[in-house]
């Protein structure tokens, strides 16, 4: 910008010849920042996909602590920090992080309420301010009936 100032001062160039060539620097600016904004965009996060470990029926039940992973969305995308979790239901479902932000663990109390619903929200904030978001919905279950072993036959009459 200096070059410029000078060839202003000394009135070299007229200054259309300056509007031109400001307009082409700007040009070459404007492509170096589409790169730019194409190569952020291959990193950025645009989501997450929530899964449940484990059998579904079997771990939603009170006194179980079921283990959820997020994975980022495109997958070869990570998180320079630790996306955030939200739970729904703080009392039945209170959910803790592990240091990675892609494992939450929910801890079912054994007071829990079967048939109460809770949302987990996992959130991330990319670089340019973009917010990407991943959910499941997952119910509370009766844990199943024990298998029965053996029994016993007795005689009545």
């Amino acid at each position: 910008m200096s070059n410029l100032r000078e060839r202003c001062k000394h009135e070299r160039y007229g200054l259309l010849d300056l509007i031109f060539e400001l307009e082409e620097r700007i040009e070459r600016i404007d492509e170096r920042f589409e790169r730019l904004l194409e190569a952020l965009g291959k990193t950025r996060i645009t989501g997450f996909t929530v899964k449940l470990q484990g059998d579904n029926m079997l771990s939603i039940i009170p006194g179980n602590s079921p283990v959820f992973t997020a994975t980022p969305v495109p997958a070869t995308s990570a998180p320079s920090t630790p996306p955030t979790w939200e739970s729904s239901d703080t009392v039945n479902a209170p959910v803790t992080v592990d240091s990675t932000g892609l494992v939450a663990t929910v801890e079912i109390p054994t007071t829990a309420v079967v048939g109460t619903g809770f949302t987990l929200t996992v959130s991330y904030t990319n670089a340019d301010g973009t917010v990407a978001t991943g959910t499941t919905s997952q119910t509370i279950v009766a844990a199943p009936s024990p298998d029965i072993t053996s029994f016993t036959i007795a005689q009545t009459v």
